[in-house]
């Protein structure tokens, strides 16, 4: 027998998806179950485009990333795409990860390499590459995992004309740039 976490199992994970997924049923069993017991926020929606957000000047952050239109709490907003990159291609394009703007980390699940995705190209990006950092965030989390790695973005509340998308970067980014820190 076997403890399965539907995160795993089924590829999704983020915050308040209600209850403890965890379930200790053999194999296919156990992400059948989960699978169908978590209900989680799938994108079947098309990403936001320049018609529903603009880039502006953010005080103090650069460009941001704004509401040009009301986004209603769980919407899908967009996935932070870039160029897919694996540590050895990050230590060898950053010899310090303080100099990486736009590059984010996903934990590979059940100790699996991280996968990179950097943001920092243009041509290789989108939109979400324009999201600043916010406490609290505008934009709730939801890290894929199958069947690839990447980030989505949903809203977390209901959001107005003019307001910054923005996410928690997490702690692990203002390491040696705490003076950025908002």
């Amino acid at each position: 027998m076997a403890t399965v976490c539907f995160s795993a199992a089924a590829g999704l994970e983020g915050s308040n998806l209600g209850q403890p997924l965890i379930a200790a049923l053999p194999g296919t069993l156990a992400a059948a179950a989960l699978a169908y017991r978590a209900k989680p926020a799938l994108a079947l929606t098309p990403p936001l485009t320049l018609d529903d957000v603009a880039i502006q000047e953010a005080p103090g952050k650069g460009e941001g990333l704004f509401a040009r239109r009301r986004i209603r709490k769980g919407e899908f907003v967009m996935d932070y795409l870039g160029e897919v990159m694996n540590n050895d291609a990050v230590n060898e394009r950053y010899g310090d990860l303080i100099e990486a703007r736009y590059l984010l980390g996903l934990r590979g699940p059940l100790g699996l390499e991280e996968t990179w995705v950097d943001a920092d190209d243009p041509a290789q990006s989108n939109l979400g590459r324009y999201i600043n950092h916010g406490r609290p965030a505008s934009l709730r989390k939801v890290r894929q995992r199958f069947p690839d790695r990447r980030l989505r973005f949903f809203a977390a509340r209901d959001l107005d004309v003019g307001e910054e998308l923005t996410f928690d970067y997490g702690d692990d980014y203002w390491i040696g740039r705490e003076d950025g820190l908002n």
